[in-house]
């Protein structure tokens, strides 16, 4: 019996070790990894830029500095962050749901002197689980029995642009959205919804919050996956992918909202390490490459055809959804979808189960083609036997 708090399903195997797109068990299992720890491995396990910088840090016999003191990868980290995204400042933290605190207050705080106050986040959100972040997320389960979170939130239906006008009045301060819906099972915005927020920022002067966390990072084939959008958010949130494994988030403050910020107003006890960022500027070095970039949106179109030609083959996949390498198969009920997801996993195949009925797939960015028909010729299989 262990000692840990019930907060997860936790799986009945025990990791060991990783490489490439394989994860290692205690009793000798190879398991393909269609889920990269949730988007997080974006270079799979023991890849060569991790281990090398991870290395490298030890030598400087250095494990921690506070967030007032300087190095170089916090500056260089920060500087190519906001070169590839909206030439904003960046607050750093250790992971999403502290990225998307930040984002909230830092837009709180720029709207207090307007009277602006109500923000507006979208059906079948996710944001994190802290009380500010569940506060814009709609799954309704994470915020049960756990008294008020903090209110003046609206929710608009996700690419529903009647509705978002309907919404918007002279206290909104905000929209915050993910481009790309993770943990709401893979749903991705149209262009006509994206155009609509666009137009209506510009002009009610509302804030854009762009919830990069999950499908940032080259996960979409593009570094954020608002970029496939036209649009350029006032305040992007990191984390995930950006340390491939090693914990770190990034809030990224357009220059005009980053002024109002004083010493003081918000701070973070290990964001910005030399380690973290260090890792992470590899990391998207690596990644925001042309070159690698389009091989994401290759293995993207392959894994499209790949699922197409599945939901063809099997009635009881409703939809399949797709961008990149960040795939949602929805079942038509959650006992099929959670016997395929127990089913894949005892046949060597590491997925995500989100909504009861979708099985998430976002492996880390490195797959291989072959790998890839090789995660999908299992869930056929497990399909055919039922």
């Amino acid at each position: 019996m262990n000692n840990l708090l019930k907060t997860y399903n936790f799986s009945n195997f025990v990791i060991v070790k990783g490489n490439g797109c394989y994860l290692y068990t205690a009793d000798n299992k190879k398991l393909l990894d269609f889920s990269a720890g949730v988007a997080v491995n974006s270079l799979g396990y023991n890849h060569s830029t991790v281990k090398k910088t991870i290395q490298e840090q030890l030598k400087t016999g250095i494990t921690h500095l506070a967030g007032s003191q300087i190095h170089l990868y916090k500056y260089k980290l920060s500087q190519l962050l906001s070169k590839e995204s909206n030439k904003g400042d960046v607050f750093f933290s250790n992971s999403g749901a502290e990225s998307i605190e930040a984002a909230l207050k830092i837009a709180r705080n720029f709207g207090s002197s307007k009277g602006r106050d109500e923000i507006i986040a979208m059906t079948s959100s996710f944001h994190g689980r802290t009380i500010g972040a569940l506060s814009v997320g709609s799954n309704k389960a994470y915020k049960s029995n756990i008294g008020p979170v903090p209110g003046k939130v609206k929710f608009c239906k996700f690419n529903d642009s009647k509705n978002l006008k309907q919404l918007i009045n002279k206290k909104t301060l905000a929209i915050i959205i993910e481009f790309i819906q993770g943990d709401g099972g893979i749903n991705i915005c149209n262009k006509e919804f994206a155009k609509t927020i666009k137009e209506i920022c510009k002009k009610r002067k509302i804030l854009l919050i762009a919830d990069e966390i999950q499908g940032g990072i080259g996960r979409t084939g593009k570094i954020f996956a608002y970029k496939h959008y036209g649009v350029s958010p006032d305040i992007i949130t990191s984390a995930k992918g950006l340390g491939s494994g090693i914990p770190i988030g990034a809030t990224i403050v357009k220059k005009d909202i980053a002024k109002n910020i004083s010493v003081g107003f918000h701070g973070s006890t290990f964001g910005g390490g030399m380690l973290q960022t260090r890792v992470a500027l590899n990391v998207l070095k690596t990644i925001n490459k042309i070159s690698f970039l389009k091989n994401v949106t290759s293995k993207g179109v392959l894994l499209e055809k790949l699922l197409k030609k599945l939901k063809s083959d099997h009635q009881v996949i409703n939809d399949v959804r797709i961008k990149g390498l960040m795939a949602g198969i929805e079942f038509k009920n959650n006992n099929t979808a959670l016997k395929i997801y127990k089913d894949v996993s005892k046949n060597g195949l590491v997925t995500t189960l989100v909504k009861g009925n979708i099985i998430r797939i976002t492996p880390p960015l490195i797959i291989k083609n072959e790998e890839l028909k090789k995660g999908i010729a299992i869930i056929s299989s497990c399909l055919e036997q039922i």
